[in-house]
């Protein structure tokens, strides 16, 4: 049974960054079905998210920036406080050697909250920009001006 469920509520309506987030969500699940069967989560799979969500974020932070995205900054300030602790969280899994629940249940909230709130207010925003781009290249009606 996976701990987030992919749905049309994660859609952001950018193909790139709807491909990475479903990534990131078979991910976890796959974590969360190991840590269900008693398997030990490594170090290598924080590793792993940490490096993936540094592309990620930075992929969409481009779209963003491109778009004239309003709310870039605090966007930005989301991805790095789960970077930071995503980064706690491997300090005590070397520290202790344990995963605690608490990790895969930030990762379940974290991820399910903001791609599903976060991410895809900036997709509405992405359509609206693209109809107003497109609007503005064709004329008002959207067909030759």
């Amino acid at each position: 049974m996976p701990i987030i469920q992919w749905n049309v509520n994660l859609l952001v309506g950018i193909q790139e960054i709807d491909r990475q987030h479903k990534h990131l969500v078979q991910s976890l699940n796959r974590a969360y079905d190991e840590f269900r069967e008693g398997k030990e989560i490594e170090l290598a799979f924080l590793q792993e998210l940490i490096d993936y969500a540094a592309r990620h974020f930075s992929c969409e932070e481009q779209w963003m920036k491109k778009t004239g995205y309003p709310k870039l900054e605090a966007h930005r300030e989301e991805h790095a406080h789960f970077t930071g602790r995503v980064v706690e969280f491997k300090k005590e899994l070397k520290g202790n050697g344990k995963v605690s629940v608490e990790l895969l249940w930030f990762l379940c909230n974290w991820v399910t909250h903001h791609i599903g709130e976060t991410d895809v207010e900036f997709g509405r925003f992405f359509d609206v920009h693209n109809i107003s781009t497109r609007r503005d290249k064709t004329g008002p009606a959207g067909g030759d001006a």
